[in-house]
């Protein structure tokens, strides 16, 4: 999958150069800056993608996924982007709130 193909997925970045969510709405320029890192990581290695799948798909066989990441109503992309999402948000700012992830 292009990086262009993908970001229709995203729910915050759109391509900008800048995030326009800056002081206006800091969970929604964290989640901004998140998928513009998807897409820059897409960009420069075509495998990024790929590598995502295969953890989100090695975690549904282990069982560890629950909710929204396992709702087969949702398109398994955005589960995927979901998924990077929240383990990016755990590694980076692990003090927040569960109830800010799930803002996403």
């Amino acid at each position: 999958m292009t990086a262009q193909e993908l970001m229709k997925f995203f729910k915050y970045y759109k391509g900008e150069g800048e995030n326009p969510f800056v002081q206006k709405d800091e969970n929604a320029a964290l989640w901004w800056g998140g998928e513009e890192l998807i897409f820059k990581q897409q960009e420069n290695d075509p495998d990024f993608w790929d590598g995502i799948e295969e953890m989100y798909d090695e975690a549904q066989k282990e069982g560890v996924c629950t909710g929204l990441l396992v709702d087969t109503s949702v398109p398994k992309e955005k589960r995927i982007i979901v998924f990077y999402l929240d383990l990016w948000h755990g590694k980076w700012f692990p003090y927040d709130s569960w109830d800010e992830i799930k803002k996403y």
